[in-house]
Order: C-alpha cells, then sequence, then structure tokens
C-alpha cells in the first residue's frame, strides 16, 4: 500500500465516525505524534531500556491468585471477634 493510499484509507475511515468522544482521541494521539518527533525511549539508559522490555514481556497475569488462595488470606479478616 502506497502512502497516498493509506492517506486515503484514513481520511475515509474518519469520516466514518459519528462519535466526538472518539474523535477527540484520535485528534490527541494524532496532535502528539506530529509534535513530539522523538521516540520516548530515546532518553531512557539500557538499563531501563531492558526493564521495560522485560516488563513489558511479562505475563499479564503473573500477579494473579486462585480464588481459593484469596480466600485463604482474607480468612482471618471475616472472623468475627
Amino acid at each position: 500500500m502506497t502512502l497516498l493510499q493509506r492517506q486515503q484509507q484514513l481520511i475515509q475511515q474518519i469520516s466514518s465516525i459519528n462519535d466526538e468522544d472518539i474523535l477527540i482521541l484520535l485528534e490527541e494521539e494524532v496532535s502528539y505524534h506530529l509534535q513530539n518527533k522523538t521516540d520516548p525511549t530515546d532518553d531512557l539508559t539500557s538499563y531501563e531500556l531492558n526493564e521495560l522490555i522485560t516488563l513489558a514481556n511479562e505475563p499479564s497475569d503473573k500477579n494473579t491468585v486462585s480464588l481459593n488462595e484469596y480466600r485463604k488470606a482474607t480468612e482471618r479478616w471475616r472472623t468475627k471477634s
């Protein structure tokens, strides 16, 4: 797909949006990227960048506990004094 084709496709998609909130979000996102031509990670040290990559690659449910584990951990809070 050429740049012109991609632009035309985006224009068509934007023209079909009837939700002002979505258009506001899109406008904010486009404005941000037009004003900030640098990569947000450019100022990170190699340690910070590696830490960010590690965090991004962690499973989203890493710290999730089962219902039974939760109940055992909170059992003492539910007992009457």
